[in-house]
């Protein structure tokens, strides 16, 4: 059976621009595997219900020529690697406090200092990246879980050389790491978007609040600085070629980039099939 990869997505830490790449480069082999609709009801705010070993193998009904996988429920904790004994898991990063704070700006509705206090007294949002990993609140099993499953681990602040990197990483001669941006929070015209440019949000560069932050991405910055010391540094010197140079050529290329929308048969395999089974349960 051929090795498909597992991208584990997490919240604002350009998922869906990786995802578009990954649709681009690969379409229709390229699933956003989805929880059947009977297992979504128990999902609130972090407590996500991982895709299982059952679930990719029906997908693989559907998606005959499938390369890989990507969603928020995909999980190196799950029991994925039964259905894919060598399924290869990757994720991104990115760092601590500014993904909580884009999270925090996404998603609320109000954004004075009241808003924000509720924000951060909400368990739900401590150590999000940690518990999208880990499935808890537990750096040592996420760290344990990226030692030993995640095989690689791109960064947010250093998107164009992970691009890079992955893409010698996957081994997939199809990969094509340019990109056009997605979902960036500044392009978003939501009336949240609206009350938010409107809100006076100086609050969040006090010494107080800035400690707040610290606190509630504990686990986060332990298993972050782990990947940074771990991960990164060993990723950098498997790069065969000059990343330096790389990057300004690829940076090029996106200069030139035309407009990038799915490819169709990539689109009617997952709207009209995929999630037609899903309904019907069939997937």
């Amino acid at each position: 059976m051929t090795a498909l990869y597992a991208f584990v997505h997490i919240e604002k830490t350009a998922g869906r621009t990786v995802r578009a790449v990954l649709l681009r480069s690969f379409g229709a082999g390229h699933c956003e595997i989805r929880t059947p609709y009977a297992k979504r009801l128990p999902e609130v705010d972090d407590r996500r219900v991982a895709v299982t070993g059952d679930d990719l193998r029906k997908v693989r009904r559907f998606y005959r020529n499938l390369r890989g996988i990507a969603g928020h429920n995909v999980k190196a904790y799950s029991d994925l690697h039964v259905a894919c004994p060598d399924l290869r898991y990757f994720t991104f990063l990115r760092d601590p406090v500014k993904r909580y704070l884009s999270h925090f700006k996404n998603r609320s509705r109000a954004y004075a200092r009241a808003d924000f206090d509720r924000w951060a007294d909400a368990t739900w949002t401590h150590d999000w990246q940690t518990k999208m990993i880990a499935g808890e609140a537990s750096a040592q099993k996420a760290i344990d879980l990226i030692a030993t499953r995640i095989g690689f681990v791109g960064f947010t602040e250093a998107f164009d050389e992970s691009l890079l990197m992955l893409g010698q990483w996957l081994g997939e001669p199809g990969f094509r790491p340019e990109y056009r941006p997605v979902n960036q929070l500044a392009g978003k015209q939501r009336a949240r978007d609206v009350a938010r440019e409107q809100a006076d949000m100086s609050y969040l560069d006090s010494p107080e609040v800035k400690a707040r932050l610290r606190g509630v991405n504990a686990l986060d910055q332990q298993v972050y600085d782990f990947c940074l010391r771990e991960c990164h540094a060993r990723q950098l010197a498997a790069y065969r070629g000059d990343l330096a140079a790389d990057v300004a050529a690829m940076r090029e290329r996106n200069r030139h980039l035309a407009e990038w929308t799915e490819p169709l048969s990539s689109r009617l395999l997952r709207n009209w099939v995929y999630k037609s089974a899903l309904v019907l349960r069939l997937a």
